[in-house]
């Protein structure tokens, strides 16, 4: 089994055609290993802009790619046909799936169709190392942190150019790679499933009357002795969460809940934080000061007595 690990850089232009904003892909670069994770080949190209003929600050700021070098890329079609080539009948692995959909909005804009009839495996590299990482639930990885976490050496290599980028994701998958705990995280491409999730939208839950949400989300346990909490007063939706004050009855500990509920394709994920309340905190000060206070009055009247 070979594995081609995929990395798209891409440019936000405006299109006529589709009358709104279109992320343009303006470089591929990949890297094929076969199943001991040694390099058989790498991919590269630059790909000539022909929707937007500017790049815009950021990712000039980000990728170094000169209109120099884009004047000399080829065309998107004549570069998907290179890729396709390239990847024969690997498993083709992203960080994220966030190329993929680069992929298929652009698939979609040349050809009609966002279907990647060349793609038959897949697998997110990202979910994957996040999982055998231990990764915080519901919070992405970036491919950065991965690095950094798993103690890989990034000098030498060029972030946010496509080509490093893809090696850097192989320099991860090595180190955390297991036969047995990857087959999960295969994908069949070549089903309208794989569409289905890829064309899902992440959207956050606002109405705790869902059906989807069930009680037991509700509760929190206490930071401090792991009990369960009881909530004091409503629940307030701010930012994107719910949140109420909370207090413990074994240990009398009050903070404030937090929680989140994300739609994802594969059901409902929540994520919950805890913190001290705001009086809480108010209250532990004004103890310091009153506790500095008086070592400061016993220090003068020390030295009165002397």
């Amino acid at each position: 089994m070979e594995f081609v690990i995929l990395d798209l850089e891409w440019n936000g232009t405006y299109s006529k055609r589709k009358s709104g904003f279109f992320n343009e892909i303006i470089e591929f670069g990949a890297v094929k290993v076969n199943d001991r994770l040694c390099v058989e080949d790498t991919f590269s190209v630059v790909v000539k802009p022909q929707i937007g003929k500017k790049l815009s600050s950021k990712v000039k700021n980000l990728t170094n790619i000169s209109s120099e070098e884009l004047g000399l890329g080829v065309t998107y079609t004549r570069a998907v046909s290179k890729f396709k080539k390239f990847l024969g009948n690997a498993v083709l692995m992203t960080w994220g799936t966030s190329d993929i959909l680069a992929l298929m909005e652009n698939h979609q804009y040349y050809w009609g169709t966002d279907r990647l009839d060349y793609i038959e495996g897949y697998v997110n590299l990202q979910s994957f190392c996040e999982r055998r990482v231990y990764y915080e639930r519901g919070k992405q990885m970036g491919l950065s942190t991965a690095a950094q976490l798993l103690g890989i050496d990034v000098q030498g290599m060029e972030h946010h150019r496509a080509l490093d980028d893809s090696l850097l994701a192989l320099a991860c998958f090595r180190r955390l790679y297991d036969e047995e705990e990857l087959k999960p995280f295969f994908e069949d491409a070549s089903k309208n499933q794989f569409y289905d999730k890829m064309r899902f939208k992440t959207t956050i839950l606002c109405d705790l009357s869902n059906p989807l949400l069930k009680d037991a989300d509700m509760s929190f346990e206490c930071p401090a002795c792991g009990a369960e909490a009881k909530r004091n007063g409503e629940w307030e939706f701010k930012n994107k969460s719910y949140r109420a004050d909370f207090r413990c009855p074994c240990c009398g500990g009050e903070f404030k809940g937090r929680i989140q509920f994300k739609l994802k394709y594969e059901g409902v994920v929540v994520k919950k934080t805890t913190a001290a309340r705001k009086k809480n905190l108010r209250e532990k000060w004004l103890r310091r000061r009153r506790l500095t206070d008086k070592k400061r009055a016993a220090s003068k009247k020390f030295v009165r007595l002397r």
